[in-house]
């Protein structure tokens, strides 16, 4: 079967699983619980894994996730595949290549969930895993996979219901308040800040009529410099030329994170007929690494040569009230509708999520 055809019957399997779960209410698969666990697990990682599996067993119930992962075609069937489209368009939790990630050319056994931080929730995929090898009739498959689709439709609807409306605001100590209640209170492993830094820089250069683009919010935090080849975590740009790096963080900026960034800067440098030479750290006072030239200022924090690249470091609370005070008011109104937007997104962190219906006093 070619990839194309695979990947047509694997939608067309995934809507008829759809549709079942949308038309039953109660499951008693004897993996229920396990079911459960998995979904409810904070790593989408399993549940998509899990998915995969199911999706490809009902074309062919002899494969073996156990002894060999790879014959599913997790990359071509969930990075670019029907999986991973499928919880898109139902707006399920999903990550952007979770199966390959999580299972690091592993097969789905118990070695492979020994290695894992969330061993119990490894194993309870092994448990399902080990189930519908031994029961590889297509029915029986079939009802595990309508059970685990009806509970990841009910998982988005979930969190689908801590979303908020926020109303408009151009205020920017209001604005800057949440922002910073924001960074402090769920950091989301960088996620957070630095959704909040590109969107400052790219409303207020839209508002201020600017030719600049700025490119690099659209990544997670943990997609490095070096996977993303760009010189840092977010980038002005204008003519294909890059004006400015920003590294963005809130974890201390210390030497490792350094030579990664100069590595980062010297491989774009390589293959690039601009050179790279200097770069603004947005950071908290305390993520300062302890050889920094002081300023003796507060919005300037001091700097710090690494080779022939000079870090600057700026404080992040001042920079973010300083951004939205100079910003029109379209600017502002249009930042904080974009940051709603990104909160009540189905990928955002919960924890996010939570925080922010907190900081509008819902509960």
């Amino acid at each position: 079967m070619k990839p194309s055809e695979r990947n047509e019957k694997i939608q067309q399997l995934l809507t008829r699983m759809y549709g079942l779960a949308m038309e039953q209410s109660t499951f008693n698969t004897p993996c229920e619980e396990k079911l459960e666990r998995i979904v409810a697990a904070k790593e989408p990682s399993y549940r998509e894994v899990l998915l995969c599996i199911v999706a490809h067993m009902l074309i062919d119930p002899e494969l073996e996730a156990s002894k060999d992962w790879y014959a599913f075609h997790p990359r071509g069937i969930y990075d670019k595949g029907p999986v991973k489209r499928f919880l898109m368009e139902h707006g399920i939790p999903h990550t952007k290549s979770g199966p390959l990630n999580i299972t690091k050319a592993a097969n789905i056994n118990s070695a492979w969930a020994e290695r894992r931080d969330s061993s119990d929730i490894a194993n309870c995929v092994i448990d399902v895993v080990s189930y519908l090898e031994s029961h590889n009739l297509i029915s029986e498959i079939q009802e595990i996979g309508v059970s685990l689709i009806k509970k990841l439709l009910r998982e988005a609807k979930r969190i689908q219901e801590l979303s908020v409306e926020v109303k408009p605001s151009t205020d920017p100590d209001y604005i800057s308040d949440l922002c910073i209640k924001l960074i402090d209170n769920v950091p989301d492993s960088g996620n957070t800040p630095q959704q909040i830094a590109s969107k400052l820089l790219k409303y207020y250069h839209l508002s201020m009529h600017s030719e600049i683009r700025v490119t690099g919010g659209d990544d997670r935090a943990s997609v490095t410099s070096t996977t993303s080849n760009k010189p840092g975590d977010v980038n002005e740009e204008w003519c294909n030329r890059i004006l400015k790096v920003y590294e963005i963080t809130v974890k201390p900026f210390d030497e490792e994170r350094i030579i990664d960034s100069y590595d980062c800067i010297e491989k774009f440098n390589q293959h690039s007929e601009q050179q790279i030479r200097e770069v603004i750290v947005i950071c908290r006072p305390k993520d300062c690494p302890n050889q920094i030239r002081t300023s003796g200022l507060s919005f300037y924090l001091g700097s710090i040569d690494h080779q022939n690249v000079r870090y600057y470091f700026w404080n992040i609370y001042e920079w973010v009230v300083s951004m939205l005070q100079k910003m029109p008011d379209e600017g502002k109104e249009f930042f904080l509708r974009s940051l709603n937007c990104y909160i009540n997104d189905a990928n955002t962190s919960e924890a996010v999520k939570i925080e922010w219906r907190k900081l509008h006093n819902i509960e």
